[in-house]
């Protein structure tokens, strides 16, 4: 009687063990790696397709996260979740710096602005001096991204800004340099300046092409942050370089000293 009561409690005990490994080891295999990738919204397009062969090739689940690299950055000095950050301004890979929140850094590709027009405003439009005549509606980015400061600096450098915003030609300031390339695609406003691999990427028809002694150089970095997943962080940033192809496609230029 003892023996098979003995035996009872064995085999209950096993069952337990056994039950308990299985759940365990299944709630280890289940949990997923996942990347968060701050990036500027003018490289979704390419940055989907580095993302895609990512995954592919290595399982993990990436979350990129969108915006105006101002407003990026502002999320990662607030402390949110980020393991790698791409800005369209080098300005705020530095202030990741003086933050104390880098890791390490790359200069990744290199861009030119350019004065894009819509189908009403090619005929108004020919020049950025052309910004300020009389019925001509135009966009500059807000200052919080990038391709703004870069537009402000080059018109203010052109001696233009003041000008235009005397003038009431300035209608919209759009947050990121996607809804200006959308606004002037779909003819609401006449004329804007933009990022030549933006313009490229919409299909917008640009008239000029800004030198760079009036916008200063234009400089996409890679930042992997402090407190994130850096291995990761890094494989990511290797598979985005092995990819520069998709970024040159787009209108970029690889970066070079």
């Amino acid at each position: 009687m003892f023996t098979k009561v003995l035996k009872k409690l064995l085999c209950t005990l096993t069952a337990i063990i056994v039950t308990g490994s299985v759940m365990l080891l299944s709630g280890c295999s289940t949990k997923e790696e996942q990347l968060n990738v701050y990036v500027a919204a003018g490289l979704k397009k390419p940055m989907e397709k580095v993302i895609t062969a990512f995954q592919e090739e290595t399982g993990v689940k990436v979350t990129p996260n969108y915006g105006p690299s101002g407003g990026l950055y502002t999320q990662i000095k607030e402390g949110q979740p980020c393991d790698l950050y791409f800005s369209a301004d080098w300005l705020y890979i530095d202030k990741i710096e003086d933050d104390g929140n880098l890791i390490a850094a790359q200069k990744f590709l290199q861009d030119h602005m350019v004065l894009i027009v819509s189908e009403t405003g090619k005929t108004k439009v020919k020049t950025v001096q052309d910004l300020n005549k009389p019925g001509v509606t135009v966009g500059i980015c807000d200052p919080n991204a990038p391709v703004g400061v870069y537009a402000e600096t080059a018109l203010k450098n052109m001696d233009l800004w003041d000008q235009l915003n005397q003038t009431g030609n300035l209608k919209a300031r759009p947050s990121t340099v996607n809804q200006l390339a959308i606004m002037v695609q779909k003819d609401e406003l006449d004329a804007g300046l933009i990022f030549s691999s933006v313009a490229k990427g919409f299909g917008v028809e640009h008239v000029q092409t800004i030198p760079q002694e009036y916008t200063g150089e234009i400089i996409f970095g890679a930042a992997t942050i402090k407190g994130g997943n850096e291995m990761l962080a890094q494989k990511f940033l290797d598979c985005a370089n092995e990819n520069i192809d998709e970024f040159i496609q787009a209108g970029w230029q690889a970066y070079q000293e």
